[in-house]
């Protein structure tokens, strides 16, 4: 798929391509950022696949925790009350709006959003899946850790108010419905799932109770001892590269 005509449109979400200077492969990645992230922090890793060969897509992900200090209801087109459904709206949209064969990579969280824009769409055309740091099979710890050690909340008990709380305000179902759609996704399909050992927010066992019950999933893990919340290509580029090249290469179409 020659992507350099859209390349000139403008796209929803603030949508960019970035296409491989050699381009050797048909599929797209498709980049989905982590919470209160942004594609300018992703540079790095469509770097890295453009340099594999693979043309890139990010965008920007509206209706973080922000918005709701505006008081309009975080609800999505199909109905759902929360965060993660306003995520997998756009991300719905936006594969629907983008033609060719697409391999996502998603990051922390919102990787349950790409899960689960993929299962509305029946992974149509989405032939792999790489999830960095994420999704957790236990979102109330992972607010609680968010609040600890990202936002800095020092006292106990307001920590343990605002987990919660944020919990339902991502989602009623928090990690529940992840099963649901997981359960949709056609066998032997490929997902790589990139975890740090010292991940205080996800710890790697969290992640591992998402894709476990999955009997049809062909999933592998890439663990990296000595890595945090999505530190991996930043602190461990020689353990985290080869290992998603390898991945991408076996699951991508090479151009004749």
């Amino acid at each position: 798929m020659d992507y350099k005509d859209l390349a000139d449109q403008e796209l929803p979400f603030d949508g960019e391509f970035f296409l491989a200077k050699n381009k050797k492969y048909e599929e797209l990645v498709f980049f989905v950022h982590f919470y209160e992230g942004s594609k300018k922090k992703l540079l790095r890793h469509i770097k890295l696949v453009n340099e594999l060969g693979f043309d890139a897509f990010a965008f920007q992900l509206n209706g973080a925790m922000q918005d709701l200090l505006s008081f309009h209801p975080p609800v999505s087109a199909k109905g759902y009350f929360g965060t993660k459904h306003i995520y997998a709206d756009q991300i719905e949209a936006l594969l629907n709006r983008i033609p060719g064969k697409k391999i996502v990579f998603a990051f922390s969280n919102p990787s349950a959003s790409a899960i689960e824009a993929m299962a509305r769409r029946s992974c149509s055309d989405t032939v792999a899946l790489i999830c960095d740091s994420g999704p957790t099979a236990r979102f109330v710890p992972s607010a609680y850790q968010l609040a600890t050690h990202e936002y800095k909340i020092k006292p106990l008990a307001l920590r343990a108010v605002l987990a919660p709380l944020v919990s339902f305000a991502w989602s009623p179902f928090l990690h529940k419905d992840l099963h649901k759609d997981l359960k949709t996704f056609p066998q032997g399909f490929r997902i790589l799932s990139i975890r740090g050992w010292k991940d205080l927010l996800i710890p790697p066992k969290h992640i591992d109770e998402v894709f476990e019950p999955h009997i049809q999933l062909d999933w592998t893990k890439l663990s990296l001892p000595e890595a945090g919340h999505l530190t991996g290509l930043r602190d461990f580029k020689a353990d985290y590269a080869p290992s998603v090249e390898r991945f991408l290469k076996s699951v991508a179409t090479p151009l004749l």
